[in-house]
Formats: structure tokens, sequence, C-alpha cells
């Protein structure tokens, strides 16, 4: 009856979503880029598959591909994809890399290197130091808006877990 309770303060406060699968643990000295991001407040990073390769990006638009099946570890990326990076305050956080609000996983957001997500579709950019709310938005305001998917996350400084 407790786990239930949980569950049910999760979804109730939408802090952390569960609309999409999300399982991914990675060793950060694996990859130069999420290394540089989770060591630094105010970094993020995206992280998707393409072409069945783990691609990590940093904001610079570097990158490099893993391979899932030498890592041995099962993958899922939510809709798009995963923002991964730590607030201005260092608290390490995990957002899906596609808009919520036009919800497909071909929307992909970029990272323009400030702290913020901007989707090009609908002109909404979301705060990346402030749980994924919206800064602004070129949409009608008598839609219904949405700040970014949340996943929890785990940081330990050698590894990063992204679940839900």
């Amino acid at each position: 009856m407790l786990s239930v309770s949980a569950c049910g303060i999760d979804e109730a406060d939408n802090t952390y979503s569960t609309k999409y699968k999300v399982a991914f643990f990675f060793e950060i000295n694996r990859s130069a880029e999420l290394f540089n991001t989770m060591g630094n407040p105010g970094m993020y990073a995206n992280i998707r598959q393409v072409n069945g390769l783990i691609r990590i990006t940093d904001v610079s638009g570097k990158y490099n591909d893993y391979e899932p099946t030498k890592l041995g570890t099962d993958f899922r990326y939510g809709l798009g994809g995963l923002i991964v990076g730590n607030t201005a305050l260092g608290e390490a956080v995990a957002y899906d890399l596609a808009c919520p609000n036009c919800d497909r996983s071909d929307y992909r957001l970029s990272l323009p290197g400030n702290g913020t997500a901007k989707c090009k579709r609908c002109g909404t950019d979301y705060d990346l130091n402030n749980n994924g709310w919206i800064l602004s938005t070129t949409k009608s305001q008598d839609s219904e808006l949405r700040g970014l998917y949340r996943y929890k996350i785990v940081f330990n400084g050698v590894t990063i877990n992204v679940f839900n």
C-alpha cells in the first residue's frame, strides 16, 4: 500500500514523467562529452539512438557514438532521446529530448548552450536550470502547454542512471 501511495505522489505533482519508458545507465568516463557535462554546473548534453548506436552530443555539437551491446545494458530513450546535465546550482537533471508540446519523437529540441532548450517547430523555449519550465513560446496562449518531460536521475560522480 505504501508503494502505491509513493507512485501516486509522483504522478500527482508531475515531477517525473512515466509517459515514455526510460532506462539509461552509463559510466561517464567512457564519454568526454558526458564527463565534461556532468562535471560542470549549467552544462547539458543530449543522448539518443542513431542507427542502433548511442550518440552523446555536447552543446558545441561534438559527439561520439557507442555500441550498446559492448556496454552490456538495455537502453530506452523516452520519446526523442535524453537531455542530461547539471543545473546552474549543480543538481543532476534529465529531460526528454523531444518537445512535449509537439509530442513527436522527430521534433527534437536544440541546446543552444545557455541552459535552455528550444523547439524549432513550435518556437517554445524551456529552462533546463528550472525544472524544464517554459520560458517563452510562439504558440497560442489558448493552447495547453507543458514543461519538459522530466526523468529520475542518479549521478554518483562515476555513473549516471536515468529511469522512470
